[in-house]
């Protein structure tokens, strides 16, 4: 969840059948022994005339699946067609129970192809007949399901904890696969059904909630349906409310909910129903410690303690993403600096810009201007270029959500962010997710316009985390001076957003500000020999799924915030020429790197008021330096394939657009003086 980007379900890689390869012996010596020692004889006794020897084969070969060796010798001696012809259809409760475990099992060891070729399979079909039948079993009048020997209940119920896990993994796998199973109305009806039925496990309910949270994600259609039914809105509250493991799961599915619904506070079609109540629950279950002692009175097995921390930091950064996209709904990215003809005339090569790639290279220099702009008509482009559109709709703000979620939880998810030399393994795996969590929290913050000062307690209240933030989380990772890559980047986006959030006016430690500039080195180098170890000797586009979150990127971004009004003139010097440094290096610099230069820039010197504009911007020969660069952009945004890099063309063309008209702006400007 999350910016951190909340889960993706996998795409499968194209490769043969997992489960359908032709049986043969390996050719490793090692392996075509454990075939015949262990995996033949096993599979055998399943396929055995005798009940007892066919159910101890079922739960040995459950027992078996984690050793990948065996489990890779089941599946290429066909163990799934085996499973579907005779063990799910036993006529033994034990030994069908056991060949349900195992195709749990094996969905969440293997891949998501595993679960795609289980659907070709037709395996829903078969699920629905199960679920029918538990339905059945556990809702008799005669006998009643309480009145049944213990041992048979247990088999019900390992039977049922099959089916719902082997559902989540399948509903993980692909998006058909979860269109087709809200299509099963049964099993939606067997998992709310699991939520209210007194004797089902709190592992059992668990469960149900976990398969629910996978089912509803990005799902309109079925979240639709499910708000139809008071009553099952009704249950994931009152467990919401609850004070075990369940609550946090509730609120995983209800987040959703409201998510697919677009349910806010201030507009929801049913009172009250909005992130804001799961985030007291979320708080109180940040605020456990990473202990056993989490769940000493819950006596559950579906839940380490650690595997609730980490679920509550997921939902509680996408509850912050799904609050940043709702402030920023309709507003573009960026914005272009227009002007009207009778203003600034665009320089004629800007809007060859959209021409073709075989069109003539840019590189003139604009034009010097014809008349002059009044201080109000400077502003009002200015604002167009910086993205600060001062006519912006603030109605969209989340006051309740957005109170609670600084306030009340993110005090804990810094108390669970901070670094310490004793975090390892579980903690330090959680310490991530924290760190994580802040980052969308602190982005979140940053695109607020809290100018209309109706939000100023939040405000002040943020502005103190901030350092705290900065202190116990950001200072202690740039003094360790790490290798994590990984970490790193993690650290750098949320200096970046934290900064933001605040106009650079956070806690900096002296030569904090060159921590970033020599990652940024760092990234650099590590680009470079990845292109060389390809067999690349040229600098080429970063072709990652997204270019503009590289740690190069991030380390611009940190940076420019850090050099906003009113930061010192020093360090504002010293940020802006490390920035139009990597704008002379073009085209070795990276075209995202480039963007986003221009943008620190645009933001940067946006203002002549600003007491670094003269000293600085003019003294030190920027507008020059960005004048010289203005060829190198322009070449550099018309070498990148707009087919094949759809975004990064187009922002570098609105860049180099932008480059142009802010040259003119400033001199203007200056000019007007």
């Amino acid at each position: 969840m999350g910016k951190s980007k909340p889960r993706t379900r996998d795409r499968a890689r194209h490769r043969d059948n997992p489960a359908g390869k032709p049986a043969k012996p390996p050719s490793d010596p090692e392996l075509a022994a454990i075939r015949e020692q262990r995996i033949l004889p096993i599979l055998k006794d399943l396929q055995s005339a005798d009940l007892k020897t066919r159910s101890a084969a079922a739960g040995a070969i459950s027992n078996i699946i984690e050793d990948t060796k065996c489990r890779k010798l089941l599946l290429r001696e066909q163990i799934v067609r085996i499973l579907f012809e005779q063990t799910l259809a036993d006529s033994n409760l034990e030994a069908r129970s056991a060949g349900w475990g195992i195709l749990r099992n094996l969905a969440l060891e293997e891949e998501a192809d595993f679960c795609i070729h289980l659907y070709r399979q037709d395996v829903l079909t078969a699920v629905d007949g199960v679920v029918k039948t538990i339905i059945q079993t556990i809702s008799s009048p005669e006998p009643q399901f309480s009145s049944v020997p213990k041992a048979e209940q247990n088999l019900v119920w390992n039977l049922t904890s099959s089916i719902v896990n082997l559902l989540t993994s399948l509903s993980e796998a692909q998006e058909e696969i979860v269109e087709a199973i809200s299509r099963f109305s049964s099993i939606i009806q067997f998992l709310f059904g699991l939520l209210s039925y007194d004797l089902a496990t709190v592992d059992i309910q668990y469960e149900a909630l976990s398969c629910l949270t996978a089912l509803t994600e990005d799902n309109q259609p079925l979240v639709k349906n499910m708000v139809e039914n008071d009553d099952w809105i009704n249950i994931l509250v009152q467990i919401k409310d609850g004070a075990d493991l369940r609550a946090v799961a509730a609120c995983g599915v209800l987040h959703n909910i409201f998510t697919s619904m677009e349910w806010f506070d201030h507009n929801t079609e049913k009172e009250g129903l909005s992130d804001a109540i799961l985030i007291p629950t979320l708080t109180k279950a940040l605020s456990q410690p990473s202990t056993q002692d989490t769940v000493t009175n819950i006596n559950s097995s579906a839940s380490s303690p650690e595997d609730i921390l980490r679920l509550a930091l997921e939902i509680t950064a996408s509850i912050a993403t799904t609050l940043q996209e709702a402030l920023q709904h309709g507003s573009g990215h960026e914005k272009e600096f227009e002007v009207s003809d009778d203003k600034i005339e665009a320089d004629g090569d800007d809007e060859k810009m959209h021409d073709d790639d075989n069109d003539e290279e840019l590189g003139q220099e604009d034009e010097d201007i014809e008349g002059e702009m009044n201080e109000e008509e400077m502003d009002a482009d200015m604002n167009l270029v910086i993205g600060n559109d001062p006519d912006a709709d603030d109605s969209s703000v989340e006051e309740l959500t957005l109170d609670r979620l600084i306030r009340n939880a993110t005090p804990q998810v810094l108390q669970l962010a901070r670094s310490s030399p004793q975090l390892s393994g579980n903690n330090e795996s959680i310490q991530s997710l924290a760190i994580s969590a802040l980052n969308n929290i602190a982005w979140t913050v940053s695109s607020i316009d809290f100018s209309t000062g109706h939000l100023d307690s939040i405000k002040d209240f943020w502005s103190s985390l901030t350092y705290n933030i900065w202190d116990e989380v950001i200072s202690p990772v740039l003094a360790s001076n790490t290798a994590d890559i990984e970490l790193a980047s993690s650290i750098t986006s949320l200096a970046w957003a934290v900064s933001r959030s605040v106009q650079g006016s956070v806690n900096l430690k002296p030569e904090e500000q060159r921590k970033f500039m020599a990652l940024y080195k760092a990234s650099k180098d590590i680009h470079n020999a990845n292109g060389l170890s390809n067999g690349n000797k040229k600098q080429t586009i970063d072709e990652s799924s997204d270019a503009f979150q590289s740690l190069g990127v991030k380390c611009i971004g940190v940076l420019g915030s850090l050099a906003l009004d009113p930061a010192p003139i020093e360090l504002n010097k010293e940020i802006g020429i490390f920035i139009l440094t990597i704008l002379a290096t073009l085209p070795e610099t990276q075209p995202a790197e480039a963007v986003e230069a221009l943008n620190q820039i645009f933001d940067i010197y946006a203002d002549k008021a600003y007491k670094f504009d003269e000293p600085v911007f003019w003294g030190a020969d920027f507008h020059k330096h960005l004048e010289e660069a203005l060829p190198k952009v322009k070449k550099m945004a018309k070498s990148i394939d707009k087919r094949k890099y759809v975004e990064l063309r187009s922002r570098a063309d609105e860049a180099v657009l932008n480059l142009g008209r802010f040259l003119k702006y400033k001199r203007t400007e200056r000019q007007a003086d």
